[in-house]
């Protein structure tokens, strides 16, 4: 094809023609410069081709890191919800005027309110849509926001799980100095029995610090519930708009 251009541009200055000649070139230049152009563009639809599909398969990951945690999560609220129902329960009963005898479960409520539900969810796809500077560069702009007000929320939520820690493990050191454990249901299963001196957990029904400590923790687990809850409200946004890929070609 170069070389018929070249036969006919010389055959030109030959033949001394030399506007057409000029007209001639003018057109090849133009000709060259749109194949130039639609070789670029398509090179650049290849390109956004192959980046689309990266980015679907990237949110396909992402959906499902989600949907495992979402499982999880479920489980962790479950749990929280039953720690406070037993320590509402407890605190029902507590005053300087209960009777030993009214509560019958005192040990099977008193052994649910130390145990703690640290949600701990995987979030190695999430992080290297951070760090790979993807999350800026997503098509879903909806996703896109929802994903940037998740990691606000989850870094608070980190802090708020250390803090809810500790207090709990204050709570376990205060149960393991006052209460009397191999009474509980899971210690006396794993110690083959209950305790042999003449005591009861529901002397700590009377015990002012007892009762305090003990509504320290459910509030902490009404804090942790609600977060957990607002966790689970985007989780749930975020799965929505990670589908909204699945049909896409």
């Amino acid at each position: 094809m170069i070389r018929f251009f070249r036969n006919i541009r010389q055959r030109l200055l030959a033949e001394n023609k030399f506007t057409r000649y000029l007209v001639y070139a003018l057109g090849e230049i133009i000709l060259v410069v749109i194949g130039i152009l639609i070789a670029l563009q398509i090179n650049n639809w290849n390109e956004n081709r192959k980046l689309a599909k990266q980015e679907k398969e990237t949110i396909a990951s992402l959906k499902l890191e989600f949907e495992k945690n979402l499982e999880q999560l479920e489980g962790n609220i479950q749990g929280i919800q039953a720690f406070m129902s037993a320590g509402n329960t407890l605190l029902e009963h507590t005053g300087p005027d209960y009777e030993f005898g009214t509560l019958q479960e005192m040990d099977s409520l008193l052994d649910m309110t130390p145990r703690m539900s640290v949600w701990d969810p995987s979030l190695y796809t999430m992080e290297n849509i951070k760090s790979s500077g993807k999350l800026s560069n997503l098509s879903n702009e909806e996703l896109k926001l929802l994903l940037i007000e998740w990691d606000s929320f989850y870094g608070n939520l980190l802090d708020w799980s250390d803090f809810y820690t500790e207090r709990g493990i204050s709570y376990f050191d205060f149960l393991a100095a006052n209460a009397v454990n191999r009474n509980m249901p899971l210690i006396a299963f794993s110690t083959k029995g209950t305790t042999g001196f003449n005591r009861s957990n529901e002397a700590l029904l009377r015990n002012p610090l007892f009762e305090n400590i003990l509504a320290e923790r459910v509030s902490h687990n009404g804090f942790m519930l609600g977060f957990y809850q607002e966790a689970q409200r985007l989780i749930s946004e975020i799965i929505v708009q990670c589908e909204t890929y699945e049909d896409a070609p």
